[in-house]
């Protein structure tokens, strides 16, 4: 049903589904996914198993690393580009291609507008991304009740 969904992480890291738009297994498979990419970025920006375990529980670390991870996980799956933007038109792209339904894209489409000023914030890294990383987790969690979203 959802054929390219390895590829979209970003669906569950970033854009907390609606628990019947997944199965369990789907879900799995992506958390499985995110695991993977998770060890390719630990490898330039280690964190800590608490850290991990923060992020595993959709909370954020306070290891100096994490806003790197959070920004290396990002540019993986092409929500951030190497300028440290967010990309949230690539990720609604990703959406269309895994979700059909209209109505739940709309969803989507606002959930990722809702975050669009992070791209205004000043920054300390500037392209770097780590902080906008951090900012855009942090809203996206923030936000996610507002449409209805769980983890």
């Amino acid at each position: 049903m959802y054929k390219d969904i390895y590829i979209y992480f970003c669906l569950i890291a970033l854009m907390p589904l609606k628990s019947h738009a997944m199965t369990a297994e789907q879900r799995a498979a992506i958390h499985e996914h995110f695991e993977e990419l998770g060890l390719e970025c630990m490898k330039d920006y280690p964190i800590n198993e608490e850290d991990v375990n923060n992020l595993r529980a959709n909370k954020i670390g306070s290891g100096e690393n994490v806003p790197c991870f959070l920004s290396c996980l990002l540019n993986k799956v092409g929500i951030m580009d190497d300028k440290g933007m967010l990309q949230k038109e690539t990720a609604l792209e990703n959406a269309q291609k895994v979700f059909g339904d209209t109505e739940e894209l709309k969803l989507i489409q606002g959930y990722l507008h809702t975050c669009s000023h992070i791209n205004g914030e000043t920054v300390s890294d500037g392209e770097k991304g780590c902080d906008r990383a951090l900012l855009a987790f942090n809203c996206m969690l923030e936000k996610a009740y507002q449409f209805g979203f769980d983890f």
